[in-house]
Parts: structure tokens; C-alpha cells; sequence
């Protein structure tokens, strides 16, 4: 029988600096590559991934820029799968990168006028018991009773309670998720988070959802956006977790919402999952796994697990362009 492969020397550095010293140290060869499913492990860096990805769309410097460290002879470094060193200067690259482009042309929008619209908190919320935001393509209908419903007339869609959260107990390795084998995923509705800030306006309007996902201290602190713009096809949604339990996967789930409709400002972290009775997208948002493989021994890495608030947005609807 052959021995397994040698892990990628990019496992061995403990900073960026020290790459060229564990390839040379290391001679090339036929080694592993990262897990299938290292696809959303450091998911902070996966955010920042995308924003650079598209930094460099916008700006030749920015692409120059990110081009030193390309996928394509750094797989390790994309992956996340590396040393908690090396991992915190690739993050700094790729804020870089992100520092040489314009912003966004989406980012001019993504903050409620501070004219022409009124402000709804404490009481005054408490007593509408269905809040509507709306885009000029899409629109969602808020309420404790039925959560989110998500509503794009123009592709026939009508989803009910359409946003959910799924947790489950993670024992596997930045190479992958491993479930646990006693445990079942937990589920948490949308609709059980309190709204806490609505912004109306003639075009705009905004609601902010707060509360815990789980009722124990075994939960996420969560807070949810939802912003629409009567000239825009697309409603953004915006989800900050606390990343605050190691050894836990937390998702999304999108249920009666097409993959197409539902786009995740991140490099791919989704699983298409078909049910008995459906199918659903789910989207990684945490996944704190402080467990790297070097050559099939275990090594430490904190930093992957770290504690931190991670913010994921979404595009409900028409990409903008």
C-alpha cells in the first residue's frame, strides 16, 4: 500500500513571509489537496476573498496586487487551510487589494437617507404587527407569526417563513465539517428575533431584526437587515453573527427561494439540500474549527476559532449589476 501524500509545504510556514522557505525546504511532489469541504472554514477570509475578487474587477493595480498570491499556485492560501500566520497575512493582502479600488457603485445606497423618512422604534414598533420592505423587484412581509415572507411576483415565487438558521456540532478539521453522530442539527426561525429599527421613506425603507438564535447560552447574538430601494431590483440582507461557540456550524437557510433568487456576497459556502419534502440552500455563516492536518497529524489553530462578529450580505432577487 502508498503512503498518503505529504500535505502542501504551504502547511508548514507560520507566516506569509515564510512560504518560499517551506517550498524550498519541501521539493515538489505529488501532494494532498485541501478537503472538499475546506470551502467555508476561516470564513472571514472568505469574505474578504470576494470583496477582493471584486476590487481587482474594478482596478488594475488592485489585480496586479492580488495576482502575487493567484489561486491557482496558492490553493492552500484560498482555502484556508494553512497556519494561523499565514492565514492573518493573507487577510491583510487582501485588504489591500480591497484598498486599492473604488468602492462598490452598491455602496451609495446601503444607508437609509437621513431626509425625507421617519423613524420607528421601542412602542411605536411594537404595535405594527406586519412590516413590509420593498424593492422595485422583489418584497418581504415581516411578522412574528409568520417570519419572513418572501414575495417576487415576476418569477412566481411566494415563500412563507422562507429564512431559517441551522446549527450542528462540528468534529471535523479545517478540511471539512464532520457532524456529530449523536447530535441532530438545530433549527431557529427568523421569525423569533424581534424587530428593533424600521426606517420608511417614499423609496426606502429598512428593518433591523435583533435577539439569540437558541434560548440557552449555548446560542448566537444575531442582528438581521433588510434594506429595499424602489429603484433597485434587489432587496439586501445583511446577517451579523457572533462567532462565539468553537465546534459549531451555524448555516442559513433559504427554503422557497431559488438558488438564482438568493446571492451570497462570499466566495461559495453553499449546499444545495434535497429533503423528502424539498430542497433548501444553505449557506455557511460560522464555522470556528481550530484543527489543521499537517502531514495527517493535528495542529492548533486558534485563530480559526476565534470569537469575533461576522457579517454576511445577501442579494435577494436580480444581482445588481
Amino acid at each position: 500500500m502508498s503512503a498518503a501524500p505529504l500535505s502542501h509545504p504551504d502547511r508548514l510556514a507560520t507566516t506569509l513571509a515564510t512560504l518560499p522557505r517551506a517550498r524550498q525546504e519541501r521539493p515538489a511532489g505529488d501532494f494532498a489537496a485541501p478537503g472538499a469541504g475546506a470551502a467555508d472554514c476561516r470564513i472571514d477570509g472568505k469574505l474578504f476573498q470576494w470583496h477582493a475578487l471584486r476590487a481587482a474587477e474594478r482596478s488594475e493595480a488592485a489585480a496586479k496586487h492580488l495576482a502575487t498570491y493567484g489561486l491557482e499556485d496558492y490553493p492552500e492560501l484560498w482555502a484556508g487551510t494553512v497556519q494561523d500566520g499565514v492565514a492573518r497575512g493573507f487577510l491583510v493582502h487582501l485588504e489591500e487589494t480591497c484598498s486599492l479600488a473604488a468602492p462598490s457603485p452598491q455602496a451609495d445606497w446601503t444607508s437609509p437617507p437621513e431626509e425625507g423618512t421617519t423613524e420607528f422604534t421601542g412602542t411605536q414598533l411594537r404595535k405594527k404587527k406586519d412590516i413590509l420592505i420593498a424593492s422595485g423587484g422583489c418584497r418581504v412581509r415581516f411578522s412574528r407569526r409568520g417570519g419572513l415572507l418572501f414575495v417576487d411576483r415576476e418569477h412566481d415565487i411566494n415563500s412563507q417563513n422562507s429564512l431559517w438558521f441551522e446549527a450542528r456540532r462540528d468534529v471535523g478539521t479545517l478540511d471539512g465539517f464532520v457532524g456529530a453522530d449523536d447530535e441532530r442539527a438545530r433549527l431557529f426561525s427568523a421569525q423569533f428575533l424581534k424587530p428593533s429599527r424600521l426606517v420608511q421613506g417614499k423609496q426606502f425603507s429598512k428593518l433591523e431584526l435583533s435577539g439569540r438564535l437558541g434560548r440557552s447560552k449555548d446560542g448566537w447574538p444575531c442582528r438581521i437587515s433588510i434594506l429595499g430601494h424602489a429603484d433597485r431590483d434587489h432587496l439586501t440582507l445583511t446577517i451579523e453573527i457572533a462567532n462565539s461557540l468553537p465546534g459549531w456550524r451555524l448555516r442559513s437557510r433559504f427554503l422557497g427561494i431559488p438558488a438564482d433568487r438568493v446571492h451570497h456576497h462570499c466566495m461559495p459556502v453553499r449546499e444545495q439540500v434535497q429533503t423528502d419534502v424539498g430542497s433548501f440552500i444553505a449557506d455557511t455563516l460560522v464555522r470556528p474549527c481550530a484543527t489543521l492536518l499537517v502531514d495527517g497529524q493535528a495542529l492548533a489553530v486558534p485563530d480559526a476559532a476565534a470569537p469575533g462578529l461576522i457579517r454576511h450580505t445577501f442579494s435577494l432577487g436580480n444581482l445588481p449589476a
